[in-house]
């Protein structure tokens, strides 16, 4: 039975290793992804970032805002962009 169990923990150990491995190959690839996205938005004119970042969201968020007339807009319109940004990444 020690044996068995020594055997289960070293092959628990082993895909724990791997497990492991893989996440930190993940992360490292993220981060090279992250590192040429912010090369690539560094490079570009300043009214391509902004028409391809925030534009969108942006005059949605002033649509929306134009029509509902809140008395806080500055507000309103922040808790829209945080609302809905994930409609507009990647």
């Amino acid at each position: 039975q020690h044996y068995y169990i020594t055997n289960n923990l070293r092959k628990n150990m082993a895909s724990l290793s791997i497990d492991a491995a893989n996440k930190l190959a993940a992360g490292e690839a993220e981060a090279a992804k992250r590192s040429k996205d912010k090369a690539e938005l560094q490079a570009m004119p300043t009214r391509t970032y902004l028409d391809q970042t925030v534009v969108p969201i942006l005059l949605q968020g002033l649509g929306v805002l134009a029509k509902e007339r809140p008395p806080n807009p500055i507000e309103y319109l922040a808790a829209f962009l945080l609302k809905n940004k994930h409609l507009y990444e990647d």
